[in-house]
């Protein structure tokens, strides 16, 4: 599924892997914080070209063309996790308006796990 929008010469189509590493990008410059790793399913989907980002999904609703995200995160030990969460949608908002024009609906944050140490 893409993201289209029409302009003077044509169309442009944004398709949610790149909105995905948009996301994954932003999220990345936050400290604290790791995405999920990618799985075997991942990996597999991967060879054959049909996997996106492993920890960010992209919804687009076909009835209203809006988008929404779900970010899953690992976060250090210590980390104050609603802060980090907000964070992350503050961040991952800017990037994907700036980059993509496109204004996100939801950015949910999942926390998968807890980093201890120095792993």
């Amino acid at each position: 599924m893409r993201e289209e929008t029409k302009v003077d010469l044509g169309s442009v189509q944004i398709h949610k892997k790149v909105i995905a590493d948009i996301a994954a990008a932003a999220t990345s410059e936050i400290a604290n914080v790791k995405l999920v790793e990618p799985d075997f399913k991942y990996s597999v989907l991967e060879l054959f070209g049909m996997a996106s980002h492993p920890a960010i999904d992209v919804t687009i609703d076909k009835s209203d063309h809006q988008v929404s995200l779900e970010i899953k995160i690992v976060v250090k030990y210590g980390s104050h996790i609603p802060d980090v969460a907000r964070q992350i949608q503050d961040v991952v908002r800017d990037a994907v308006e700036r980059s993509a024009d496109i204004t996100l609906k939801d950015i949910n944050v999942s926390i998968q796990g807890l980093e201890r140490g120095n792993q």
